[in-house]
């Protein structure tokens, strides 16, 4: 079984993004970065309730996947 972290790498390795964000979304730490993976994963789910509150989910998504990103080295 593979653990999470390498999902996260093997999934962005394969151009799937949003599918690492999806892995990463389900980290149990309270941490900032596991944070913002959960957020930007249910904007992505819930766009229209996200617009309802005045946020933008597209943009919520992005900075999700810049934290991501920068988290775990992928370019």
């Amino acid at each position: 079984m593979k653990r999470k972290v390498d999902q996260v790498r093997d999934a962005w390795a394969t151009g799937d993004r949003i599918g690492a964000l999806r892995f990463a979304a389900r980290f149990f730490d309270r941490s900032k970065e596991t944070k913002s993976f959960k957020r930007g994963m249910a904007a992505h789910n819930n766009p229209g309730f996200y617009r309802q509150l005045g946020k933008e989910p597209d943009r919520m998504v992005h900075d999700a996947l810049e934290v991501l990103a920068r988290r775990f080295g992928l370019q």
